[in-house]
Formats: structure tokens, sequence, C-alpha cells
């Protein structure tokens, strides 16, 4: 999926460990897809991608080394129809953080945004089913 999402091939997709997933492929393939396309859209750089297991969950970390949004737009990213001032003349809706904040929610996971020291963040915590 994520090599899929990252069409590119911006990023290195590393490792991922053993685990069986609690998600909708489609959905999951989805949030992804606007993840890679947002680094895309709006950074313009190359993407680094971590993943591990941290209790129920599998984390995958995706980061770019763009400018990021204001501290203040954070909160607001993942409403509908909010976009950055950053994306004042770059085509969009605003729907693409709301949707996958959606999916990952209904899936039992969840979608973290933030500014890191490097460029914008985004977590995928995507609920793990069984034990492996």
């Amino acid at each position: 999926m994520l090599e899929s999402a990252d069409y590119l091939h911006q990023a290195v997709i590393p490792e991922i460990p053993d685990c069986l997933l609690c998600a909708d492929p489609l959905r999951l393939q989805q949030v992804f897809d606007n993840i890679f396309a947002n680094s895309y859209k709006y950074a313009g750089t190359k993407i680094e991608v971590k993943i591990c297991r941290e209790g129920r969950r599998l984390n995958v970390h995706i980061q770019d080394y763009g400018k990021g949004v204001r501290e203040e737009e954070l909160p607001l990213l993942k409403e509908k129809f909010r976009r950055g001032s950053n994306a004042e003349h770059i085509e969009g809706a605003g729907l693409g953080l709301y949707i996958s904040d959606y999916f990952m929610r209904e899936m039992g996971g969840e979608l973290k945004i933030r500014n890191g020291e490097e460029g914008f963040e985004v977590t995928a915590g995507i609920s793990l089913s069984g034990d492996i």
C-alpha cells in the first residue's frame, strides 16, 4: 500500500514488522494515497517513512521536509473544507485529511498531524488484530 501511494518514488519504505491489521484495505490505501499526495503537492520534498509497533497499534509515521503549516491552523486541518494558508494557490477542496481522519477512526485507529522539526508529519495508527 505504501509503495503504491508513493507513485513519485520520493520515499524509502522500511520493512514492516510482522502483524495482522484490523483495517479495510481500500480505505487504508485511500488514507496513504492522501498523505503522500499532500506531501507531493505542498512540500515537494523527499518523504521519510518509519514504522513501528506500539501496544495494539502499528504506527506508520510519514514526514516530508516542507515548511509545514501555521501552528494555529493544525487543529483545523482535519475539519471539512479547511485548508492551511499555504494552500492558497494550490488546487484542492479541503477534504483529504477530513476523510482520512474519519476512515482511521472508523477502523479503530487514529490519524495524528503535526509540524515536526524538519517538516510536516502524519502518523496513521492502525489497530492490530490478534497476537503474532
